[in-house]
């Protein structure tokens, strides 16, 4: 009652001005709730800076938005998940979740990642304290005897990371130059839920840092970009320097059909007949970027049959033996080195690796088979289902096969 107390009087004093720490506390968009340790000043400024920046004078919003942080306080109070520190997108996204149940589960999330970012920080402390206590070198044989280690001498000349990003940035600025041109289709924001487009986001990240270590990297071009879309703000918290003019990346706002020949572009999707037999380096592949967990349609056939773009699929079902139930749906960051393996060696069971092996069968029968091993209630539930299963007409019993094989082996009127 005491903590309702607080909130409402908190609640009905005026918007102070902006001083010199809220301003820099809008600076990071991050809004930190009621803590025992923080004065009840600074607290008050704080929410009332942060229902100023995103409420933007909205009476009905600011309603909603004080209901929602008094929420999340009561779950704090009551021991339940929710993180101490909360951005910006967080609370616009917490808005926009219409149930509890909802925003809960959103709150679990943020704690975990919290935590899990806690725990990191204390191991690297951890570590380096251990390093710090770690004993001294043992006592030299002989007085003029070299050092070797990490604070000593060594054989090997120290490359650093900064010089080992500079030699891929270079690699990539080559392929802009010289490299065969990939489009990455960025049409689809549209069609997907907010956590599907994080999930793109970071496909997207993947795919340039692969492209750029491989020994031939493509040019990668990304086009139809929403540069305020939800998309661009996701990748640009991953990747921060990527509408630097000098980010070795091709973005573009208008269409593919604006920036290449339409004869030579192939639009990559599952859902066409015609298969990818053979790499062809005079045409130019288009990638759609979508995550389809929950929108299902063939979206990409339409985009392309809209397009009058020529289509093509992965010889999948030639080379793999597909798990049932798994879609052949791959991800971005699993097209693009398919790509670049193909071109680089032009063997589809090579490029073909980087498709996730929980999709083939073959995981699926390890997988069965482990479940047998370590459960014997599990092995009599499938031979329950299997004895109620009538006998095909060829169907022959383990040993009939080897008597029937060996009978092949060594019978000369077969042979």
């Amino acid at each position: 009652m005491n903590y309702l107390r607080t909130f409402v009087s908190i609640v009905r004093r005026p918007i102070l001005k902006t001083t010199l720490n809220q301003s820099r506390i809008l600076q990071k968009n991050v809004i930190v709730i009621s803590r025992p340790f923080v004065s009840q000043t600074e607290v008050e400024d704080e929410m009332e800076i942060f229902v100023t920046e995103l409420c933007k004078g909205d009476k009905e919003l600011e309603k909603k938005f004080r209901v929602l942080m008094l929420e999340v306080e009561v779950m704090r109070q009551d021991g339940r998940f929710a993180p101490d520190k909360i951005q910006l997108d967080q609370w616009q996204h917490l808005l926009e979740l219409p149930s509890r149940n909802q925003r809960a589960n959103y709150l679990t999330f943020l704690w975990k990642t919290e935590k899990r970012k806690e725990n990191q920080k204390a191991k690297r402390e951890a570590r380096r304290k251990e390093f710090e206590n770690a004993p001294p070198q043992e006592i030299k044989e002989y007085p003029d005897d070299l050092s070797y280690g990490i604070k000593y001498q060594s054989l090997f000349l120290r490359i650093r990371d900064q010089s080992i990003n500079y030699f891929d940035n270079y690699r990539a600025l080559q392929a802009m130059t010289y490299g065969q041109s990939v489009v990455i289709d960025c049409s689809y924001e549209e069609h997907m839920v907010r956590r599907e487009i994080t999930n793109a986001a970071k496909q997207m990240t993947f795919v340039f840092g692969d492209n750029r270590i491989h020994k031939d990297p493509f040019n990668l071009h990304i086009c139809n970009v929403n540069m305020k879309g939800e998309f661009m703000k996701q990748l640009k918290k991953n990747i921060p320097s990527i509408i630097e003019p000098w980010f070795p990346l091709n973005i573009h706002t208008t269409s593919y059909l604006d920036v290449f020949p339409k004869e030579k572009l192939v639009y990559l999707t599952p859902h066409c007949r015609e298969e990818l037999t053979t790499f062809d380096p005079d045409s130019i592949y288009i990638i759609g970027c979508m995550v389809d967990k929950i929108n299902n349609e063939p979206l990409s056939l339409a985009k392309a049959k809209k397009d009058g773009l020529k289509m093509a699929k992965l010889p999948l079902d030639r080379y793999l033996e597909w798990a049932p139930g798994s879609k052949k749906n791959l991800n971005i960051n699993h097209m693009v080195p398919i790509l670049l393996d193909l071109r680089l060696t032009g063997d589809w069971e090579f490029a073909l690796r980087h498709i996730p092996r929980r999709k083939l069968m073959e995981t699926k029968i390890m997988a069965m088979q482990k479940m047998l091993q370590n459960s014997t209630f599990a092995k009599k539930e499938i031979y329950k289902k299997f004895q109620g299963v009538p006998r095909q007409k060829n169907y022959l019993s383990r040993d009939e096969k080897k008597f029937k094989s060996k009978r092949t082996l060594y019978d000369d009127d077969n042979v």
